[in-house]
């Protein structure tokens, strides 16, 4: 069960933002973005971030007395520059200093329909600087007759590249369909949802095209959070509109250094049977 982030109140903004205040509004941020959060977070202090790739040549088998092989490391990275994510909240002056107003409530909103969306969308269909090099077009294809074998073929191909898929992620009316598909007999083929089905937590993502479903393993994929997100705050701003404004700035990238091991964008064959066939049981 996930722990709430702890509220945000009025005193928040009625003086200088603590280091504590910044940490929750950036958690409020990335859990309000259902990909985003699911992915492992990677905190840097850099503009960059190198993951090395190397694929160092196998060790061999020896005979008694046969010289041991230097093997080569086949060392490389993969460079994955952060983006800047910003933007201007504005507060009415009633909101920050009316105690009958929940503004825990109102900030939540505000960031879920706007900074927190644009995060899942920047990492899942940003075109490379000043935006994220999206998940969506850098996985590799899985595809299949039905959703089912897509999915079937996704996790086989991420185990047998070294990897273990961990998670569905489509839109939240996609996993819906799924769950609701009948057999002949009008029986639900996937009650608990089609993710369970194939052993995988699903992770419904608004930001997510219709025709888009991942599997990926999450220990694979990473959310790059630079440790400089701010919360900067001014009563002067706005001042002919009686608003305090907030100003977010974060930086961002999505990162699959081994994409063989760790995501997979599904390819169904038949649109007409996307829901899937049942399960194997074995």
């Amino acid at each position: 069960m996930t722990t709430p982030a702890p509220p945000i109140t009025t005193g928040s903004f009625q003086g200088v933002l603590h280091p504590h205040d910044v940490a929750r509004i950036l958690n409020l941020l990335v859990t309000g973005a259902p990909f985003a959060n699911t992915l492992s977070q990677y905190p840097t202090s850099r503009s960059a971030v190198a993951f090395p790739t190397a694929k160092p040549d196998r060790p061999q088998w020896l005979g008694e007395f046969d010289p041991i092989p230097v093997v080569g490391l086949g060392d490389d990275a993969d460079i994955v520059g952060v983006c800047k994510l910003a933007s201007i909240v504005l507060m009415s002056n009633e909101s920050v200093s009316d105690a009958g107003i929940n503004l825990t409530t109102e900030f939540t909103q505000l960031l879920q329909d706007t900074a927190s969306a644009e995060l899942d969308r920047g990492v899942l269909y940003g075109e490379g600087a000043p935006e994220p090099a999206g998940a969506v077009a850098a996985a590799l294809p899985a595809a299949g007759d039905d959703l089912g074998a897509a999915i079937t073929a996704a996790i086989g191909s991420i185990g047998d590249s070294g990897g273990q898929a961990t998670h569905l992620a489509a839109r939240p009316s996609v996993l819906a369909a799924a769950r609701d598909f009948r057999g002949g007999t009008g029986e639900h083929l996937h009650p608990d949802g089609i993710g369970a089905s194939y052993g995988l937590a699903e992770v419904g993502v608004p930001e997510l095209k219709a025709a888009d479903v991942l599997v990926l393993d999450q220990t694979r994929t990473w959310l790059i959070v630079r440790n400089d997100f701010q919360v900067d705050q001014s009563g002067d701003a706005f001042f002919d509109r009686d608003a305090w404004a907030l100003r977010l700035r974060g930086r961002f990238a999505v990162a699959a250094p081994d994409l063989p091991k760790s995501l997979r964008r599904l390819e169904v064959a038949d649109a007409r049977r996307a829901a899937a066939r049942p399960a194997s049981k074995g």
